[in-house]
């Protein structure tokens, strides 16, 4: 299991409750209690979820994780990319946010969306998990043979493109999503 300390790569490092170790863990059945808190608190603070899978959660645990499975195995996807999502959990457990990998690029994710979509649940934000969650994306998309990293941000997600850049993100162009919304386009070499 890879392991990421979220003190890598956050200047002046993390405060020390926060300290510590974290890894990606697909979801499984034991984490549905603490998955409907984060998301509970997701949806009350507003705002775009991400990763999109997560907004496929209706309310049944079980259902989701099924629906994951399709998505991870490229089943009933309308035609969209194969992409696996885990949970990342901190070194007791707590779950403080998620990742989802995307087996390869279309010509939408190729546009927007990238090779990996992160989020992190609003009360563990600014502490570094944006950072270990990334790299630790970077990690398994290596795994996966996938040595240049699309990634992608709104533009005015500031936080966002701060991770990217700290995890080698190089800006090739300005652009606008399927719905206009302006964004930026990185590419992270992950030999």
């Amino acid at each position: 299991m890879d392991i990421e300390d979220v003190s890598l790569g956050y200047a002046g490092g993390v405060p020390e409750p926060e300290k510590g170790r974290c890894r990606l863990e697909a979801p499984s059945p034991e984490d549905g209690t603490a998955f409907a808190d984060m998301m509970a608190e997701w949806r009350a603070a507003g705002g775009r979820m991400n990763p999109g899978l997560l907004r496929l959660y209706g309310g049944n645990y079980a259902v989701w994780l099924r629906c994951l499975a399709d998505w991870d195995a490229g089943i009933g996807t309308d035609g969209e990319v194969p992409q696996t999502l885990y949970f990342l959990k901190g070194a007791d457990g707590a779950l403080l946010g998620a990742v989802a990998v995307r087996h390869y690029l279309n010509h939408t994710n190729t546009l927007d969306g990238g090779h990996v979509a992160y989020g992190v649940r609003p009360s563990c934000r600014g502490r570094g998990y944006g950072n270990a969650a990334l790299r630790l994306a970077l990690k398994k998309l290596a795994m996966m043979g996938i040595t240049r990293v699309l990634v992608t941000c709104d533009s005015d997600n500031e936080l966002s493109r701060k991770v990217i850049l700290r995890c080698g993100g190089v800006l090739e162009n300005h652009a606008r999503d399927e719905d206009g919304v302006p964004i930026d386009r990185f590419w992270i070499e992950n030999a």
